[in-house]
Formats: C-alpha cells, structure tokens, sequence
C-alpha cells in the first residue's frame, strides 16, 4: 500500500505542464517524477513550520521557548534533516532491494550503458525525494544566509544540480547507493540534539556517538569510495569509446538480415555519449564530496571524543570570594564554575591594593576617632 503511493504515476495534467521545459533542459524524466519533487519540498516546509515547533514545544516546552532564533532555526532544521535521512535511506533500501530492472542491470551485457543511461522508474522515485529535499535547503539556506552562510548555500546549490542531471536520465542506477550516505546523518542529528538539551557527556551521546563514527566510515568512506571508483570506471570508459564504437559490431544494432525488412533496428543506446562538461560536473562534485567526508570523518572523531575527555581543572590561587564570584590571582572571574578574563593580572594587583589602602584608613580613622 505504501510503495503504491510513494511510487504513483505522476498526474497527466501535471506531466504535460511541466513535459515542455524540462525536455528543452534536457531533463527529459522529471515529467514523470515532478509530483514527488514537488510533495517532498512541501512536506519538509510543514514539517519546519509546523510539525517541529509544536512537538519540540510539547515534548521540550522550557528549553524549546528558551532557544534564541538562531538556535530555533537550526534545531527545526535538523529536526527536517532527521526525518528526512531516516525516510529517504529507508527507501533507497527497499528500492534496491525491490527493482527488478536496477537488478537486471548489473548482469546484462549491456549493464555499463544501462547504468548509465538506463531509466527506472522506482530510482526515479528515489532520485526525485532526494531532489525535493536538496531543493528545500537551498531555499532555507537562502532564506537564513545570515545563520548558515555561503559554505551552506553552496552546498545545497550543488546537490540540487547533481540531482537534476539524473533526469537526463543520467547514472539512474547509481541513485540509491549515493542516497546512503545518508544512513549516518540520524546519529548525527541526535549528537546534536545531545548538547543543545543539556546531554553532552552523557552515556546517551556516548552510544550514539560510537554508532555516528561506525555509520560514518562504514557508508560515506568505504561505501562511498569503493562506489565512486566504479561509477568512475563506467563513465570514463563509455566517454573514451561511446556506444556507436563499443556495438558497431553487436547483432543488436541492426537487424539479423537487412535484405529481409525495411525496418533498420538500432540499439536503444546507439549515438549515445557523454558530454565533457558533464563528466567533469558529476566527477568533480563527486571527488568533492568524498574529500569533505574524509576531513569530516577526522574532524568528527576529535569531536565526539572531545565530549568524553575529562579536562585539567585550572589550579585556583589565592581566591576573593564574595557572592557566587572568585577572583583569583590570575586575573579571571569565576562564576558558577565560569572562567571569564576580566582584567591582566597587574589590574587584579592594582584593585587589591585599593582594597587594601582603604581598610586601613577605614582602621586608622576608627582608631583615632574612638574614645580612649
């Protein structure tokens, strides 16, 4: 039931509006799969605008209201990002699991030019969820360029024109392996999560932290490096040797004997090639990608192994205390467990010595003015 309405046929009506301009992009599926990019892009604005605020406020109600907006953004956001990764995995999961046509591919003889140029419509499905959600972040990152900057921007900008090739149709096969990159971003939303509630340290973050680090190296490292060298093979030998040189001789390309028809039968590939540009578009993001998810990887674990590494306590010296504050003779301020730098340490100095000037002629003037 729920694969019948995740994958329904798109609209006529919808398909013929939009059939026009996405054939003169070159685009020439999404027609078929505008529906889905489109209900992805709207889901994940109700689920900023409404279903976040209202649970994170039922569920969180003190700290929720307590976040300033820059905090509120960014933890509706991840809110979208959490669900968003756990669906999109989850079906690019059953996706491959469930195609008969993407499984067909990786056996037949024509299986380079099918991954590359071959349509199905379940990874169409896939690639156009996707596509609705990347289409989402650039309009909030955008919208909030002030909070999550160009670095961001760019980011979404880039993942929503490597999606769109795919509509060519173009590395249809290749869909749902990429889009399990995301199996890690769950885990990384709940570390996040952890610190903004008050979790950091906790045995909680520790477990999910342990499954980040598996989940992260496992499918972005080794899953997504092994699958770019190969998606890396495909494209590079089909551009060196397009289809028309690879089959000239194949009995697919025309029919049997000539003599007998009219009817020449060409190859459902023949002619096909790929273009410089888009080699180096989809090889240069792609080597992108797999760069930041190794400076991420490193990055990550100094990160989580930051929050369970217990710190030096700095040794507190000669300490003034008054009401919930200490100074100490290094020149900072603790409050409540704080430090703060306030003042050099001749400053200190300097106000101690005032203190001090002043209790004695405070002593000196009682002693004087005392009766004998």
């Amino acid at each position: 039931m729920a694969s019948s309405i995740l994958f329904a046929t798109c609209p006529p009506v919808l398909t013929q509006l939009v059939e026009p301009y996405a054939t003169k992009i070159g685009l020439h599926s999404l027609p078929l799969h505008i529906h889905q990019v489109i209900f992805a892009f709207l889901l994940y604005h109700f689920i900023f605008f409404v279903v976040s605020p209202i649970l994170s406020t039922i569920i969180l109600p003190k700290t929720y209201r307590n976040f300033d907006k820059r905090t509120r953004v960014n933890w509706d956001v991840h809110i979208v990002s959490f669900f968003q990764s756990s669906f999109i995995c989850a079906l690019a999961i059953w996706a491959a699991c469930n195609d008969p046509e993407r499984d067909a591919w990786s056996k037949d003889e024509d299986a380079m030019l099918k991954r590359t140029f071959g349509y199905s419509r379940i990874q169409g499905a896939v690639q156009a969820y996707a596509e609705g959600y990347f289409i989402w972040d650039l309009v909030i990152s955008a919208w909030h360029l002030d909070i999550f900057g160009l670095g961001f921007l760019a980011h979404a900008a880039s993942a929503v024109i490597v999606f769109s090739l795919g509509f060519r149709p173009f590395v249809n096969y290749w869909a749902s392996v990429f889009v399990l990159f995301e199996i890690s971003s769950p885990f990384l939303n709940i570390h996040w999560f952890c610190d903004k509630t008050g979790k950091t340290g906790s045995y909680r973050q520790l477990v999910n932290g342990f499954f980040l680090l598996i989940s992260f190296f496992c499918c972005r490292v080794i899953w997504g490096t092994w699958n770019s060298v190969l998606v890396f093979g495909d494209l590079l030998t089909l551009y060196k040797n397009p289809p028309l040189v690879l089959l000239s001789l194949d009995d697919d390309l025309i029919h049997p004997d000539p003599l007998e028809t009219d009817e020449i039968v060409t190859h459902p590939f023949a002619g096909k090639n790929i273009p410089f540009w888009l080699i180096m578009a989809y090889l240069g993001s792609n080597i992108t990608l797999n760069l930041l998810n190794y400076y991420w990887f490193g990055r990550m674990i100094q990160t989580v192994s930051s929050r369970f590494t217990k710190k030096d306590k700095p040794v507190k010296k000669e300490k003034e205390k008054s009401e919930n504050t200490e100074v100490d003779a290094d020149g900072k301020v603790w409050v409540e467990g704080t430090d703060v730098n306030v003042g050099t340490t001749v400053e200190v100095a300097k106000e101690k010595l005032k203190k001090r000037a002043v209790t004695r002629q405070a002593e000196g003037h009682a002693f004087l003015s005392s009766p004998p």
